[in-house]
């Protein structure tokens, strides 16, 4: 097999005198029967195995691209060094427009180029022919009316597709056309079944998360092995910058790529992770390296990278991040990873879903066992509270009652310090009649008497003032015992309230914490 080798054009070997054809053929099947990984994959061991056992000095395969061109995906033979180092080498889309191969696709017809065919109209032919090329051929793939790939064929002697074994090449090539969709099949067949175990796999080990951070964890790892992606890499949304910020990853894919990747930050419709946010679906690219508003796109490049895909998560009708997950070779997504990934899109996102509903409720579980600690906290000073408050209002009601008998006793005083204003006051009274009888000799004497007689007067209002008082005092305090009595028995009330708000809280924290341990 040669591929970009250094040898010169006069390397290349001419047909064999004998055709090889149909063992060509042969062994063209057999390399496809051995299986391919994709469709570019058939088509490039078809060309390398042609230039190969036919001995032909050049070719190459064009395959059609989103921008409606073809672009060259693999090239073979001893010619390739020489082709490649002129004007020629420099093309690597071809439009409809474009040479002799764009006359090929336009048309949907074989054209052979021979020392007649201007190199002028056509780059590649004119370097192919300055690496010593003297034949050449364009064969359009046509399938369904459309032209599928373009196969380009150089050499320094002629090709076996033209002349009088071109009819045999058309039966030839018709073989090797189904020989490549079969295989095509088996390995669509075979990548459908991969499929399924990975997202058979993806769903196990994502039932075993049991937070946010270590399902998006599982589901980088799961998904970059069981697809067979080189580096996974997680991006959540900063709502309020508005960007898709990195957070995780997995896998390698070489350290400046990482050192790129850990300090970029994606707008909406920017890169690979801003355009699957943008379209709210997955995003293929085949070459990072070519997309001109994605920063990693020049590590991407020294490092390899090349083709990747992104999906985004999304919750509650939100995009919360993307995933993207990258290759070091070029590769095409087929409809059916594609699909696959999409299902893994769903899958992680439900889990993330499912997660963070579970921790909010475990969260607002947690927060409402602190309220219900706080409130039983409450509940036992307030009981506390309320112990003390019929403690005193016993001691109050004690003192109250000692109260009304100090009242009792100090009334039997006054009654007691009455008599004696009364007896005084008589005694003044049979005083002053005894100094009247005396005349000039008593009238001393009766002075005194009268002023004993105002003072036992004074003294009995003013004993009766005092008892009036205290038969005041004494009907207080039967009415504050009476209202102490009575606040007790409230407070004893509020007791019965207190342990059954007691018991109501203990409840609700049996039943938060039973919430919180649910998984």
């Amino acid at each position: 097999m040669w591929r970009r080798t250094a040898n010169s054009a006069s390397n290349a070997t001419l047909p064999e005198q004998m055709p090889r054809d149909v063992e060509a053929v042969e062994a063209v099947i057999d390399r496809l029967d051995r299986g391919i990984s994709n469709e570019l994959h058939g088509h490039q061991l078809i060309i390398e195995s042609l230039v190969r056992e036919l001995g032909i000095g050049y070719g190459a395969v064009w395959l059609p691209a989103e921008d409606s061109a073809f672009h060259r995906r693999g090239e073979y033979g001893p010619l390739v060094t020489g082709v490649g180092s002129g004007p020629g080498g420099q093309v690597d889309r071809i439009t409809p427009d474009d040479g002799f191969g764009g006359e090929a696709i336009r048309t949907r017809r074989t054209l052979v180029l021979d020392a007649t065919s201007d190199p002028r109209t056509c780059l590649r032919w004119g370097g192919a022919q300055s690496a010593g090329a003297t034949s050449g051929c364009l064969l359009p793939l046509v399938e369904d009316g459309r032209v599928t790939a373009l196969y380009e064929y150089y050499s320094v002697g002629q090709l076996p597709f033209v002349g009088g074994r071109q009819g045999k090449w058309d039966s030839l090539a018709r073989l090797m056309s189904h020989a490549r969709k079969s295989a095509l099949a088996r390995t669509s067949l075979q990548e459908n079944l991969d499929d399924r175990v990975a997202v058979t796999t993806v769903v196990a080990e994502l039932g075993a998360a049991s937070d946010q951070q270590g399902a998006l964890r599982i589901a980088l790892d799961t998904v970059r092995e069981a697809f067979g992606w080189a580096y996974g890499s997680y991006w959540a949304l900063d709502e309020q910058a508005h960007v898709l910020r990195f957070q995780q990853e997995s896998g390698s894919a070489g350290e400046e790529f990482r050192k790129v990747t850990l300090a970029a930050s994606f707008a909406e419709g920017v890169g690979v992770s801003g355009r699957a946010w943008r379209n709210r679906d997955l995003f293929f690219v085949q070459d990072i390296g070519e997309m001109t508003d994605c920063v990693r796109a020049p590590a991407a490049q020294r490092a390899g990278v090349k083709s990747g895909v992104c999906f985004p998560l999304i919750v509650g009708g939100r995009v919360i991040g993307t995933m993207d997950f990258f290759v070091t070779e070029t590769i095409e997504l087929s409809d059916s990873r594609a699909s696959a990934l999409r299902n893994v899109q769903q899958l992680v996102s439900q889990r993330v879903d499912v997660l963070r509903r579970t921790e909010e409720s475990a969260d607002n579980a947690r927060e409402l066992l602190d309220t219900v600690a706080r409130l039983r906290e409450a509940a036992d000073d307030a009981g506390r509270v309320a112990e003390s408050a019929v403690s005193q209002a016993s001691t109050m009601t004690t003192e109250v009652e000692a109260l009304d008998e100090a009242s009792a006793a100090v009334g039997e005083v006054i009654r007691i310090i009455s008599g004696i204003a009364d007896q005084t006051n008589l005694l003044a009274l049979n005083a002053t009649i005894e100094a009247a009888r005396a005349g000039e000799l008593g009238k001393g004497f009766a002075v005194v008497a009268s002023e004993v007689k105002d003072l036992a007067r004074e003294t009995a209002n003013a004993t009766q003032r005092v008892s009036d008082q205290i038969a005041g005092i004494q009907a207080s305090s039967k009415a504050v015992a009476s209202g102490i009595h009575t606040t007790g028995e409230i407070i004893g009330q509020l007791d019965v309230v207190q342990a059954r708000i007691g018991e109501v809280l203990e409840e609700q924290a049996r039943m938060a914490s039973a919430f919180e341990r649910q998984p």
